[in-house]
C-alpha cells in the first residue's frame, strides 16, 4: 500500500462517519513501520460516546490497507494514531517497563509483566533493550502472553 493512497483512504473513512480529520501526518518507524497520526476535534466527541470507535477504526484501516495481501507476503504493517491515543499509551507501557526494571533491580529477582498484545510485548522489548543489566522474555500462550523482566547479575 502506497502511504499517500493510505493517507487518502483515512481522510474518506473519517469524512464518511462525518468526523472529518483536520491533518493526517506520516512518518516512517523501522519498528513500528508506517505511522499515520491522525487529528480530529470531532472523533474525540464521537469515540467519548462509542468507546470501542477508535480501536475498530484502526482495525478497520488496517484491513483495508492489507485487503489485497496474500497468505506469505508481507503485511502493511502500520499504526493508526488518532488524537495521539496510541503515542499516550505506548508511554504508558513504557513508564510500566521502566518500573518492573527498577523493581527487577531493587530485588535482584525476575518480575513477570501483566498479560498484553504482541504490540504491547514489542514496545516493553524495545524500551529495555539497551538495558546492559535486563532481559525481556515473552512467556505464556495467548491471552495469557506476558514478559518477563530478568535481572542479569553484572
Amino acid at each position: 500500500m502506497n502511504p499517500e493512497k493510505a493517507k487518502k483512504i483515512i481522510e474518506d473513512i473519517f469524512n464518511l462517519i462525518n468526523t472529518p480529520a483536520e491533518s493526517v501526518a506520516y512518518t516512517l518507524d523501522e519498528k513500528r513501520g508506517h505511522i499515520f497520526s491522525v487529528t480530529s476535534a470531532e472523533f474525540e466527541k464521537v469515540a467519548a460516546v462509542k468507546v470501542e470507535l477508535p480501536k475498530d477504526m484502526v482495525y478497520l484501516l488496517k484491513r483495508i490497507f492489507n485487503k489485497d495481501s496474500k497468505f506469505g507476503e508481507e503485511m502493511f504493517k502500520c499504526t493508526i494514531d488518532i488524537n495521539d491515543a496510541q503515542s499516550k499509551a505506548d508511554e504508558g507501557i513504557k513508564t510500566k517497563a521502566l518500573n518492573a526494571a527498577e523493581q527487577a533491580r531493587s530485588l535482584k529477582t525476575d518480575v513477570d509483566m501483566e498479560p498484553m498484545s504482541s504490540y504491547e510485548r514489542m514496545v516493553v522489548h524495545s524500551t529495555l533493550a539497551g538495558l546492559p543489566d535486563i532481559s525481556t522474555e515473552s512467556i505464556g500462550v495467548g491471552k495469557d502472553r506476558r514478559l518477563k523482566v530478568k535481572y542479569l547479575a553484572i
